[in-house]
């Protein structure tokens, strides 16, 4: 009796001990992932990917991501730009693309549920840079070259883009260090440009292509802008230990390199070149409570001949990022106020009803063209009377404006203070 027990023992266990069938489960394909397949030209690109390895499909969409300016209004745009229920359209032709630095391409195949958002397949994505599209930034400063149709914009502290009046880029670059107040010029029938780096140097560019054609060291820790006249170079820095020329404002011979003279006891200014005077020139103090406001003036060659110095309060009627020359040399008008003052540095009257970013004059400055920034217009002012003519509206918040003969030419800048990001830089064109 225990024999047989213990043989059913032993049966069950073997019984027991017998393999399981076994499943093999094949996963499912994995579709090739969406790339670019070729691009046409700057602003068309054909997309491909692989075909859906899955069940149920029920439609591929294509969702295209992008910061522009849409209806007046910039923002990030998320929009679906294709669609499918063909298992076998596996490309795109992207041709509508939208005037965006950065585009983000996204394809999903929708395989259950009704919404296209539900239970998707994902292909991957892809990036793409658009060249020569708008310039995106904080400005601090633009340059008009009239001969050549272009402008110079200085953002976020330290990057140089040439645009050209179609709002397209030519050609930027980005210097080491911050930068400030450049000023154009000629030199052996070549146009350069010459920027003033806070690394203790002025750099001379080629004007066309923004290349370092030579370089002039000058000293100190802030170099706040130059000024370029008859062969010379008039540069403000903080260096004083160079005698005997221990004053703020050097004077350089663009041949040589060498200091011909120098004046000014300030810190920090912002040089504005008198139109038509031979040589003269205002410094404003670049962001100190107290303004010092100097007159210099110098003889062609660059020799010191006289200097004129005053000082104002904070509340001051004075901006060195808002500076012009009349058209004559007599008198430059600055800050937000309009405020205009003489070569003797004397308030003669300041504009109305506005805050204005930049100014421009018709030949004999009888006419001010004023940047309104609030409201986004500009106005015409007849002068010595100060009141308003007519306006002009533009699209976004005016910067800068030059006139170009009938033409006001207007930097203007769409997006969200202190958010530069979302600074979408255009130019305007305004028929006078």
């Amino acid at each position: 009796m225990n024999k047989l027990i213990c043989f059913l023992v032993l049966c069950s266990v073997i019984a027991s001990c017998k393999k399981e069938k076994e499943y093999v489960v094949n996963p499912p394909k994995i579709a090739e992932n969406l790339q670019i397949d070729q691009v046409i030209n700057d602003s068309t690109l054909v997309f491909k990917w692989g075909k859906y390895p899955g069940y149920n499909f029920k439609g591929y969409f294509l969702k295209r991501k992008a910061t522009y300016i849409k209806n007046g209004v910039v923002n990030t745009y998320e929009e679906i730009i294709d669609s499918s229920a063909d298992i076998n359209h596996l490309s795109f032709t992207e041709n509508q693309m939208p005037y965006a630095s950065n585009l983000t391409y996204n394809v999903y195949a929708r395989h259950d549920g009704e919404s296209i958002w539900d239970t998707a397949y994902f292909f991957g994505s892809v990036s793409y840079n658009r060249p020569n599209t708008l310039l995106s930034g904080t400005p601090s400063d633009a340059l008009m070259d009239l001969q050549n149709k272009r402008l110079y914009l200085i953002t976020d502290g330290k990057k140089i883009t040439i645009v050209n009046y179609d709002s397209r880029q030519v050609v930027s670059k980005e210097m080491p260090f911050t930068i400030g107040y450049c000023a154009l010029g000629d030199y052996n029938g070549s146009s350069e440009l010459y920027v003033p780096v806070n690394d203790g140097s002025l750099q001379i560019l080629d004007a066309g292509t923004l290349q370092l054609k030579d370089k002039i060291y000058v000293g100190g820790t802030v170099i706040a802008s130059v000024a370029a006249y008859n062969q010379k170079l008039y540069v403000a820095s903080s260096n004083t230990t160079e005698p005997p020329h221990t004053n703020t404002i050097k004077v350089y011979d663009r041949a040589t390199k060498n200091i011909v003279s120098s004046s000014g006891n300030g810190n920090n200014g912002r040089l504005l070149p008198l139109n038509g005077t031979s040589f003269e020139f205002v410094d404003l103090t670049i962001g100190f409570s107290t303004k010092s406001l100097n007159y210099h003036k110098f003889s062609s060659g660059g020799a010191f001949i006289s200097e004129t110095n005053n000082y104002y309060d904070f509340n001051s009627q004075l901006d060195a990022s808002i500076m012009r020359s009349f058209p004559d040399g007599s008198k430059f008008i600055s800050s937000y106020y309009g405020s205009i003052y003489d070569k003797s540095l004397s308030l003669l009257g300041a504009l109305k009803g506005g805050a204005y970013a930049d100014f421009a004059f018709n030949s004999d400055g009888s006419v001010i063209y004023a940047a309104n920034t609030n409201p986004q217009r500009i106005d015409v002012f007849g002068y010595p009377v100060l009141t308003v003519t007519r306006s002009y509206p533009v699209k976004a918040r005016p910067f800068r404006i030059f006139r170009d003969g009938n033409t006001l030419v207007c930097v203007s800048i769409y997006g969200q203070y202190g958010n530069s990001a979302y600074n979408y830089i255009i130019v305007e064109k305004i028929n006078l």
